[in-house]
């Protein structure tokens, strides 16, 4: 029991990395985007899993350019979430406008 709960979180993780594919011209809203990318780890609602690791969006305080750059920075330091560095900077931002609106 205790290695499937220490293998879980990676197994969660894996899940939510960047498949490269920023060619999706049927996603136009920010809630298609966040579905396509962020919602396997941060759930439809945004509340995260605590138990993995994955903390909440929704109710951030960051404002949605803080959002849209987190997304898309490769130097970030301590975070486990994956670096979306193909993502325009129009899919950031409405997925950040989306993340603000939960």
């Amino acid at each position: 029991m205790r290695k499937l709960l220490l293998l879980l979180p990676a197994v969660l993780l894996a899940s939510c990395s960047d498949s490269g594919d920023h060619n999706h011209p049927e996603l136009t809203t920010g809630k298609e985007l966040f579905e396509f990318h962020c919602a396997s780890c941060h759930h439809n609602a945004g509340n995260g899993n605590f138990l993995a690791g994955v903390p909440a969006n929704k109710d951030t305080s960051m404002s949605k350019a803080q959002i849209a750059a987190f997304m898309r920075d490769a130097h970030r330091e301590g975070s486990k979430m994956p670096v979306w560095n193909g993502m325009s900077d129009q899919e950031a931002n409405k997925i950040a406008a989306y993340v603000k609106s939960l």
